[in-house]
C-alpha cells in the first residue's frame, strides 16, 4: 500500500518525504566522532542498523494506516492546535538542525553541534510523520489518535539517536559523577563489610601498601549506561507491548546498567586488592596487551563486556514477565448433583388453592 501512497504524491512532497534521510546522515557523521573515541559508545555503530530493522518490521502497520478501509468510520480530524505544533516544530528543528551542521563544519566536533544536529532531525521527521499522515491513500482524512498511533511507531527510530549522541554527554558531564561518587562508596562500605581493609578519597579507592584504584578507570562502564538504555530502548521496541511497560523496562535496563557495574567496579577492587592495580591492564593469566601469549582481553575490559552481558539477559528474561496479563481467576463451577443457587431473577414456585 505504501508504493500506492508514494505514486500519488508530487514531487515537493517527495522531496520533504525523503528529508530526513540525508539529515540522518549528518547526524551519524557528527555522532561517528564519539563513537570511535570512546569504547563504551561502539554501541552507535548499531544504531542504524536497529533503527532500520525496527522499521522495517513495523512496515505492515505503517501501511495499514494509508490502505483505504470502506468500513472506516468518519474520522475527526487533529485540532488546529496540533497542527500549528508540529509545523512550528518543523520549522525550529530544521533551523536548529542547519545551525548544528554550520557549528560541526566550521569547528568541528562539539557538544552544541551535536545537540542541535540530533534533536533538529528527530524534530523535523515527527513532523514529517505527522503531516503525511493526515489522509490515507483513497484521500480519506484520518483522525489525530489514528496519527499519534502512527508516530508512535517512529519513536524508536527518531529518539535512539538521542541515546547515541546527546545522552553521551549528558552521561559523561553530570551523570557520570553522581554515580561515580556513589558506587565509590558503597564498594568500600561492602568490602569493609567483609573485613577488607579499604577506604576512599573522592572517587579513588585506598588499597593497603599505598595502592589505589580510580573507579573512573575501574567503573568506566558506568557509562554503558548508555548502552543498557539502547539495549532496553531496542527490546521494548519489539517486545513489550504497552507504553507504560515499555517506559518500565527503559528504567531496568538503566537500574541494571548500575548495579551490575557496581559489582563489576567490587570485582575489579578485589582483583588489584590480592595481584595489585596494574594487574587490571593484563590478563586473566598475567600477560601484557603486546605479550604473544595475551588472550581475548585485560581484566578490566572482560568484567564490563560480562557486565553488558549479563545486563542483557536479565532484561530479556524479563520480557516475559513484563507483558505478562494478570488476570482475576474465575469462580470454581458448582458440583455435579447439587442445584445452582437460586437468581434473583428465577420464578417463586407455585402456589395450589
Amino acid at each position: 500500500m505504501l508504493p500506492d501512497f508514494w505514486k500519488k504524491l508530487d514531487a515537493p512532497t517527495k522531496a520533504l518525504t525523503l528529508l530526513p534521510v540525508p539529515m540522518a546522515g549528518v547526524v551519524v557523521f557528527d555522532q561517528w566522532f564519539q563513537w570511535s573515541t570512546k569504547e563504551d559508545y561502539t554501541f552507535g555503530y548499531l544504531v542504524p542498523f536497529f533503527s532500520a530493522y525496527v522499521l522495517y518490521e513495523r512496515l505492515p502497520d505503517i501501511a495499514a494506516h494509508f490502505a483505504p478501509d470502506e468500513n472506516r468510520a468518519e474520522e475527526k480530524p487533529a485540532s488546529k492546535f496540533w497542527e500549528f505544533c508540529f509545523a512550528a516544530g518543523a520549522f525550529l528543528s530544521l533551523m536548529g538542525f542547519l545551525l548544528g551542521g554550520a557549528m560541526r563544519a566550521i569547528g568541528g566536533p562539539n557538544i552544541i553541534g551535536t545537540f542541535l544536529n540530533t534533536f533538529g532531525f528527530c524534530g523535523v521527521a515527527a513532523a514529517i510523520v505527522w503531516m503525511l499522515s493526515e489522509k490515507d491513500s483513497a484521500g480519506v482524512v484520518r483522525g489525530g489518535r489514528a496519527r499519534a498511533l502512527l508516530l508512535e511507531k517512529f519513536t524508536f527510530p527518531i529518539l535512539v539517536w538521542v541515546v547515541s549522541g546527546p545522552f553521551l554527554y549528558l552521561v559523561d558531564t553530570r551523570i557520570k559523577y553522581v554515580l561515580l561518587e556513589k558506587v565509590t562508596l558503597v564498594v568500600v562500605a561492602l568490602l569493609n563489610a567483609f573485613d577488607y581493609a579499604v577506604s576512599n578519597s573522592g572517587n579513588v579507592i585506598l588499597l593497603p601498601g599505598g595502592d589505589h584504584v580510580g573507579v573512573a578507570d575501574a567503573c568506566s562502564g558506568i557509562r554503558s549506561l548508555t548502552a543498557c538504555v539502547f539495549m532496553g530502548a531496542f527490546l521494548s521496541a519489539l517486545f513489550v507491548n504497552g507504553r507504560l511497560r515499555k517506559l518500565l523496562m527503559l528504567l531496568l535496563s538503566g537500574v541494571f546498567a548500575v548495579l551490575l557495574n557496581l559489582l563489576r567496579t567490587a570485582f575489579l577492587t578485589l582483583w588489584a586488592y590480592r595481584h595489585g592495580s596494574q594487574s587490571l591492564d593484563l590478563d586473566f593469566a598475567g600477560h601484557a596487551k603486546n605479550s604473544p601469549e595475551f588472550s581475548l582481553g585485560t581484566v578490566h575490559d572482560l568484567a564490563g563486556y560480562a557486565a553488558m552481558g549479563v545486563t542483557f539477559l536479565l532484561l530479556a528474561a524479563l520480557i516475559p514477565v513484563i507483558n505478562m496479563q494478570l488476570k482475576l481467576p474465575e469462580p470454581p463451577p458448582p458440583p455435579e448433583g447439587l442445584d445452582a443457587p437460586k437468581g434473583a431473577d428465577d420464578e417463586p414456585p407455585s402456589q395450589s388453592k
